[in-house]
């Protein structure tokens, strides 16, 4: 019996040291429990969905050969260093409180000034702070796509007015092939730990993984117009 307790002691002992450890080298460790399971969530090519799809964009088409312009809100902002990690050279602009019009603005910036080449790669996600024309811009900016170029539209999460902008992301790619959705929404729903009190804003460095994550699984399933 006394072996056996100090075997048991022993165990804990070592079980405690290895945790210690771990929150030492990543201070966002939770132990047991965590939400590390949750897998991307996206659609593309008449209306293809998946979870943890590495993509089929075409042998053709390699995405990491275009250039990748993302836009995005403070969501975008807050997981730029894990973005930039994961698409390596891409153009990322992030914003506090962006909305979809304000998006619009800049990609059409951009566009202007000879940025969107023919071969871009555009990553849109512009689905949490809701205008009266957020659809509208929406469809703008789906508008403004040309042949050779490609589109990711990502869908927002947290709020019930999200609704009609998300229903509008999810529907393109039944229309458009060369739209892919990044479903932040159902992906995220997967792991809400990782978001803070207000259920939108990431809280957490693995929050900030997953969204770049998705956005990189996304673009791995992109097409463009031909």
């Amino acid at each position: 019996m006394k072996n056996i307790i100090i075997i048991v002691v022993i165990f804990i002992g070592a079980l405690a040291a290895s945790i210690g450890i771990r929150l030492y080298l990543d201070p966002d460790f939770t132990g047991f429990g965590k939400d590390s399971s949750s897998e991307p969530v996206v659609t593309h090519l008449s209306g293809e969905g998946s979870q943890g799809m590495s993509g089929d964009g075409g042998a053709d088409y390699q995405w990491d050969n275009h250039p990748v312009f993302v836009v995005g809100d403070s969501l975008t902002q807050g997981a730029k260093s894990a973005i930039d990690k994961a698409l390596g050279g891409a153009t990322i602009d992030g914003k506090v409180n962006r909305n979809m019009s304000e998006g619009l603005s800049i990609l059409q910036s951009w566009d202007g000034n000879g940025m969107l080449t023919d071969d871009a790669v555009i990553v849109v996600c512009l689905a949490h702070n809701i205008t009266d024309s957020t659809v509208n811009d929406a469809e703008k900016i789906v508008s403004m796509i040309r042949p050779g170029q490609s589109l990711v539209m990502m869908t927002g999460h947290g709020r019930s007015n999200m609704m009609p902008i998300n229903e509008y992301i999810r529907s393109l790619p039944r229309a458009y092939s060369y739209i892919t959705v990044a479903d932040w929404d159902l992906t995220i729903a997967q792991s809400p730990s990782l978001l803070g009190d207000d259920g939108i804003h990431i809280s957490k460095k693995q929050g900030n993984q997953l969204y770049a994550d998705l956005i990189l699984r996304a673009l791995e399933a992109a097409k463009p117009m031909e």
